[in-house]
């Protein structure tokens, strides 16, 4: 129970930490944090690119999508949706497939023949946006309690996970459980931390 209690405060303190930084300084971090994603190899190669769309004060990913929808590079793009305790990703030609759904997130309609599945993650190079609550330099990385992300990941074991955080959120450690799986990369608006 005592570890429950410090992960939630560990939680709440960066994300307040997240939620001091002001709508233009998280625009501008948001930007940075894209320019140094997009310098990185396994994002030059991949052609499947599984977002989150961001919600409160998350580093911002609405722009990113719409320039990765707007670009020639081929990329498919996939957002997420929760369904019951697992999030599933859809593709999406356009930010207008998305509509508001678990928590006011916005969120494509379920259809089975866009939805993001072995086939792909056998036959693409993918790699997964992940947002959190808190990283640390050791590339763990701790969400929001529900575990939707952690689900998600081990199901999906090899694919590339890129963790996106302001440098406000990186803690020096974080309590980890067996389960937990490193990210690839995180990447701030000052570094990229990578394995």
């Amino acid at each position: 129970m005592e570890e429950r209690v410090s992960k939630q405060s560990i939680r709440s303190k960066y994300l307040g930490y997240r939620d001091n930084l002001s709508f233009s300084e998280r625009k501008a971090k948001s930007r940075e944090i894209w320019s140094r994603l997009k310098q990185l190899e396994c994002y030059k190669k991949a052609d499947v690119v599984l977002v989150y769309m961001d919600y409160r004060s998350e580093v911002m990913t609405t722009g990113l999508v719409e320039e990765l929808l707007l670009e020639e590079s081929g990329k498919k793009v996939y957002a997420p949706k929760v369904e019951g305790l697992d999030i599933f990703f859809y593709e999406i030609k356009e930010l207008n497939d998305l509509k508001p759904g678990y928590q006011g997130i916005r969120e494509p309609e379920i259809n089975p023949l866009t939805m993001f599945s072995e086939k792909e993650y056998s036959e693409h190079n993918c790699l997964v946006l992940v947002p959190g609550a808190v990283f640390d330099r050791e590339l763990f990385r701790m969400g929001y309690g529900k575990g939707f992300y952690d689900r998600f990941i081990h199901k999906y074991n090899n694919i590339i996970k890129i963790g996106l955080s302001f440098s406000c959120q990186i803690a020096k450690e974080i309590p980890i459980e067996a389960h937990d799986k490193k990210m690839d990369y995180i990447i701030t608006e000052n570094t990229v931390f990578r394995v």
